[in-house]
């Protein structure tokens, strides 16, 4: 059976179920850190404006979310992704035909953990049509070793482009908040310190989540752009005609990088997931076809 028969068993895609339900949770807590660090933040500093006598008060919750943030959702959070990443990784190893490296990745994922969470999740077709398929289709009709290099590219590819776009939303956002201010504090002809005290306070923990949510990103990108670059040097290894065992090795190694990021970089929202799925998958298709052909005019 090729890579496409067993990404269609009902074992693996159980495997995805479960990574998607622990992964759905983790992006749930990032949600609230978000409502709590955004909208409530802002209605902070317009309470601020209409109650000037809690404006201590308001300065004071600013700084509690921001240590919340730090040393309760954050580490829930990594906790969270642990576990989705051993799944996945589990799911990409059975699939790929990849050896589990317990020295990178640790112990397998508990198969009680995985069918809790599957089943949390749902496994009724509805709820698993869109874990189906996963990877590109037409690596079917190449031997299996560049089937393998062309998925992991696909992994990457794929992460980075979602991650890019969340960063521009989330620049977007945040410039659009300071232009704000900004036209209030001018408006209504605020003094520097009491722009800064009692509107700008309120609205760190905003800031602070925002640049961070953009930096992790960012830097995710960046590293995974390596991890691309690094994929299609394995790919043109293959077509020089190297030995599969040793492409098979270098594969693991990549795999291994894939891991650990996915263990220590932050999720994208599902809703983000969902706008840019079909238009993302679209062009995934297209470049691994662009592969296959590369693969095709080789022989």
């Amino acid at each position: 059976m090729n890579i496409i028969g067993r990404q269609e068993l009902q074992e693996n895609i159980e495997l995805m179920a479960a990574q998607k339900n622990i992964y759905s949770r983790a992006k749930n807590i990032i949600g609230v850190q978000m409502i709590l660090s955004i909208p409530i933040a802002i209605c902070a500093a317009i309470t601020t404006i209409v109650k000037p006598e809690l404006n201590g008060y308001i300065a004071l919750w600013g700084i509690l979310i921001v240590l919340f943030d730090l040393f309760v959702f954050t580490p829930w959070v990594k906790n969270l992704q642990d576990s989705a990443a051993r799944i996945q990784e589990l799911f990409d190893t059975k699939v790929l035909g990849l050896g589990w490296n317990e020295i990178s990745v640790g112990k397998r994922p508990e198969p009680e953990l995985v069918h809790e969470e599957a089943k949390k999740h749902g496994i009724v077709e509805e709820k698993i049509a869109g874990l189906r398929n996963w990877y590109p289709l037409i690596i079917g009709e190449i031997p299996e070793i560049f089937g393998i290099i062309i998925s992991q590219r696909s992994n990457v590819w794929w992460d980075a482009r979602m991650r890019r776009k969340y960063i521009l939303a989330i620049r977007v956002t945040l410039v659009f908040i300071a232009f704000g201010l900004i036209g209030y504090g001018l408006y209504e002809k605020k003094d520097m310190f009491e722009f800064l005290a009692f509107i700008v306070a309120p609205l760190a923990a905003t800031y602070v989540f925002g640049y961070r949510q953009m930096t992790e990103h960012r830097d995710a990108a960046d590293r995974l752009d390596k991890l691309k670059s690094f994929s299609e040097k394995i790919w043109s290894d293959a077509l020089s005609g190297k030995d599969v065992a040793t492409l098979m090795l270098e594969s693991r190694a990549l795999q291994d990088q894939i891991f650990e990021h996915r263990k220590t970089n932050p999720p994208i929202f599902d809703f983000m997931f969902m706008w840019f799925r079909d238009g993302n998958e679209e062009l995934m298709n297209k470049g691994a076809e662009t592969l296959v052909n590369e693969y095709s005019r080789r022989s």
